[in-house]
């Protein structure tokens, strides 16, 4: 008597599931958008966490080379800032420091710090990053033999610092000016009874470049 064969139909099914999952797995793969940057922060922010330890970058490295060039042009940098994250650096310069009051042009001891921030951005190469320069400006009304608002004044000084950046080999395809006017103030331009603040009003004219990914 002949003994039946076992039936393989099974792997037929099993087949059709592993094409399934393996398309599925695919199509999940190609719509979802690999975010490097938030990657390299989570693990970051999981490797201090565990190890208390600071975790190394190239933007803190770049923070404390601005750092040291303000301390050099600016004595101990009163009039400039720098922070750096896992996402990039910011540098922000007080306004009376790039520009004369009402005025987009450049100053000549401006030059210096806009010339060392050039360089540390050319050294990061062709990269995904991106340079955006912010003008901010007090509440002060404008001649409009000047500039008919702040809106233009600060648009001014941004373009300014873009064009001198990209005179200094800045690739210009990553540049951005931004006028902001007196809309993002850091400290109150006016006291609660409407009087101006004259130091808070120097902070606030300012111009703030940041390099991120």
């Amino acid at each position: 008597e002949e003994l039946e064969e076992p039936s393989e139909d099974w792997l037929i099914t099993y087949a059709d599931a592993i094409t399934l999952l393996m398309a599925f797995f695919v199509l999940m793969f190609s719509i979802s958008e690999l975010n490097t940057e938030k990657f390299e922060a989570i693990t970051a922010g999981l490797v201090e966490s565990l190890t208390r330890e600071e975790v190394p970058s190239p933007f803190k490295d770049i923070r404390k080379e601005l750092s040291t060039a303000i301390n050099s042009e600016d004595g101990e940098g009163q009039e400039t800032s720098v922070s750096a994250t896992t996402r990039g650096v910011t540098q922000e310069f007080r306004g009376g420091k790039i520009f004369a009051p009402g005025s987009a042009q450049l100053l000549p001891e401006a030059e210096p710090l806009l010339d060392r921030v050039a360089q540390l951005v050319t050294l990061l190469g062709n990269t995904n990053y991106r340079v955006e320069v912010e003008g901010h400006t007090d509440d002060v009304p404008l001649s409009p033999a000047q500039f008919p608002s702040n809106w233009e004044l600060s648009a001014m000084r941004a373009a300014a610092v873009v064009r001198f950046l990209i005179s200094r080999g800045v690739d210009a395809d990553r540049m951005t000016a931004i006028g902001l006017a007196d809309t993002r103030p850091k400290k109150p331009h006016r006291d609660e009874a409407g009087d101006p603040i004259a130091e808070n009003r120097d902070i606030n004219r300012r111009i703030v470049i940041k390099i991120e990914r």
